[in-house]
């Protein structure tokens, strides 16, 4: 629709012409006399003085840019400055400024347009406020500059500008409420008859399971099996929360996926905060722009925002940031925290599964699943339907679309 209209506005001034043409036309045809051709005559004498008066205008003109790189929060409004002057004696008809910014993915998400004109020896500011309604990085630039000419019929293009970075923060929304455990997970019982291998205490045997370190497999109960056997581990869960972040969506549309984007990120901000605000022991989980796992802890609010600048754009790619193997890591690792909190927007029998394996291994699992905006109660229900299976472990899940609803809220 916007590649429809972008090229009526193209064609729109020569149509115009041409049926002004047409109309001068007409009086030669009726009057047999050689006034009957001053109305064309004159006609293409103007449209010449207008492209005439076009090209001493080009020149005539000087811009300067006054933007530069800016850190908002979501939703904030950013101003940019734009100085135009007008440096001879010829008046503007016509001045049009086209404002791009770019969406997540480096497309363009919106224009702003703006048109003046400009008197003789003119200087006039202009300061267009952008809203930024998405987290992450954009950029924000003049895409073109238009000057047309008297008559509305020729306009000519200025050099675009140069592209300022702007750096959009999430909000860290104070949750009043989470469910937690603080209890410390001791030793399994078992562990009384434990034995030792490789300086780690196993209870006992279980089978073998994709992500188990090799070194852990019981080779010899294994021979004597029709499976590998992995010897189960001692773990130790600390009291605090460890967040897990998901950036893996399988929507195609760019504006849906940015509104996932924002539901994650701040979700899982918002569990860092809480953890900040108990003072409890906490770690975020997630995969940084090169695809490497990485964890963090924050001692003030101020450390999640240097976090969310670090976080990679959320992919099409589910190989590119296996959400599923820091799950396992959570659930194995002999100190891990006891609390384990998932962020994602896509739910599968496999992170199911690992979240009922952590609730067994004696560790308080939870999840946060963001929806994408506009569902109806159909598709609500459809989407959380895979999450009733986890009511039968008693462990605790919510769903939401916008993350202010976080604000306040008891998730309890």
């Amino acid at each position: 629709m916007k590649r429809v209209k972008n090229v009526l506005n193209k064609i729109k001034a020569p149509v115009l012409w041409v049926i002004a043409l047409l109309f001068c036309l007409l009086p030669p045809l009726f009057l047999a006399s050689p006034a009957g051709y001053f109305p064309i005559l004159m006609f293409l004498f103007l449209t010449l003085i207008s492209g005439l008066y076009l090209a001493a205008l080009r020149r005539s003109l000087e811009w300067e840019e006054g933007g530069k790189a800016a850190i908002c929060r979501r939703g904030d409004r950013q101003s940019f400055g734009l100085a135009l002057h007008n440096k001879g004696p010829l008046v503007f008809p016509s001045v049009k400024v086209t404002l791009r910014l770019s969406d997540l993915f480096g497309g363009t998400d919106s224009t702003l347009d703006t048109e003046m004109a400009l008197v003789p020896f003119e200087r006039r500011q202009l300061d267009m406020d952008v809203r930024f309604t998405h987290i992450g990085t954009y950029t924000v630039s003049v895409q073109k500059l238009k000057i047309g000419d008297l008559m509305g019929l020729f306009q000519r293009d200025g050099e675009g500008g140069a592209e300022h970075e702007v750096q959009v923060l999430p909000h860290v929304w104070k949750l009043v409420r989470f469910p937690m455990s603080h209890q410390v997970n001791n030793e399994n019982p078992m562990s009384r008859q434990s034995s030792e291998r490789d300086g780690m205490d196993y209870t006992g045997v279980r089978e073998y399971e994709q992500g188990d370190p090799i070194k852990t497999i019981h080779w010899k109960l294994s021979a004597h099996t029709s499976d590998y056997m992995t010897k189960q581990m001692v773990t130790i869960g600390m009291t605090g929360l460890a967040v897990i972040l998901d950036l893996y969506s399988s929507r195609e549309d760019s504006e849906v996926r940015m509104d996932l984007y924002d539901g994650l990120v701040e979700g899982a901000c918002a569990l860092c905060g809480y953890a900040l605000r108990q003072h409890l022991d906490h770690e975020i989980f997630y995969f940084d722009r090169d695809g490497m796992a990485k964890s963090c802890t924050f001692r003030k609010e101020a450390e999640i925002d240097r976090m969310a600048t670090d976080l990679p754009k959320i992919t099409f790619d589910k190989e590119q940031y296996p959400v599923e193997q820091l799950l396992h890591r959570s659930s194995v690792d002999l100190y891990g925290k006891n609390n384990v909190a998932l962020v994602t927007s896509e739910v599968t029998t496999e992170i199911i599964e690992l979240l009922i394996r952590i609730h067994l291994r004696g560790r308080y699992p939870s999840l946060m699943l963001v929806l994408p905006k506009g569902l109806s109660e159909l598709e609500e229900a459809e989407a959380v339907a895979p999450l009733r299976s986890l009511d039968a472990y008693r462990i605790p899940w919510f769903a939401y679309t916008d993350p202010e609803q976080l604000e306040g809220g008891e998730l309890a």
